[in-house]
């Protein structure tokens, strides 16, 4: 398993909002070999397909845009979500064309993040934290049943990518009212409930930096025999990422044309 630490490259950082999907093409071409990546980001908003099919869409979209966020859109999986330097990113991204290795994928690709929770100090469980933004089935939820990481799943043409945000120190009280404020002026009836979303910070009770949780990652990968070096895109790799990021920006180019077969 090929690790990649994009935490602090700023050019990977600019690349994050497309760089899982631009990583997964690199797998199923043969370009790349599987690859587990941790990545922080530049403030943005990621909206799902779901999110485009809002009556109004576009103004809910340039609100957010007029709040110095820019708008990207995903192929796959999931509603808006706000990336920020209060989360820490990751993907995994395999061969696979099996429809019946979903639950394999969402266990083995994210298992060194939820070994590194539950060792400082914050196990979680697969679960659904109703209310919560972005709500999914397959989310990262603490005994309590908060959501400390939002985690998602798509299928495409010869990959799969598993795909999450664990909440390092962001805000829930704040996102959750920046995003329940883009659904009504996109004029959805959407309720969201901060309550049900934790931080990392919140859970243990003290300030863990972005270092300390990334090299415990870093440390569980290791431990399961993944690379414990990390390494850097190939030049194909930085290529495409940067033309996706591109057609991903909103509103976004051909996303019908996407190689998109199932997400979850």
């Amino acid at each position: 398993m090929r690790f990649i630490d994009a935490t602090s490259d700023p050019q990977l950082r600019q690349l994050s909002p497309t760089l899982a999907e631009t990583v997964g093409v690199a797998v199923a071409a043969g370009r790349a070999p599987e690859t587990f990546c941790l990545r922080t980001n530049r403030p943005y908003v990621l909206l799902g397909p779901q999110d485009l099919r809002l009556p109004r869409v576009e103004q809910g979209a340039a609100w957010l845009e007029g709040q110095g966020l820019p708008v990207y859109v995903r192929v796959g999986g999931g509603a808006a979500v706000l990336l920020d330097e209060g989360c820490l990113s990751f993907f995994g991204a395999v061969p696979c064309r099996d429809i019946g290795r979903l639950d394999a994928n969402f266990r083995e690709l994210t298992l060194p993040v939820r070994q590194a929770c539950a060792a400082l100090g914050a196990p979680v469980r697969f679960g659904r934290a109703p209310g919560s933004y972005c709500e999914g089935p397959q989310d990262l939820i603490t005994a309590e049943g908060r959501k400390l990481l939002g985690v998602a799943q798509a299928l495409r043409q010869g990959y799969a990518l598993v795909s999450g945000m664990l909440l390092r120190t962001q805000d829930p009280v704040a996102t959750t009212t920046l995003l329940q404020e883009f659904y009504r002026r996109s004029g959805s009836d959407r309720v969201l409930k901060a309550e049900m979303v934790t931080s990392l910070a919140r859970e243990v009770g003290r300030a863990i930096s972005q270092e300390r949780v990334v090299a415990e990652i870093v440390r569980q990968a290791a431990s399961l025999g993944w690379d414990s070096e990390p390494t850097l895109l190939t030049s194909w790799e930085m290529d495409l990422g940067a033309q996706t990021l591109s057609a991903r920006r909103y509103p976004p180019r051909d996303l019908a044309r996407s190689p998109a077969v199932r997400s979850v």
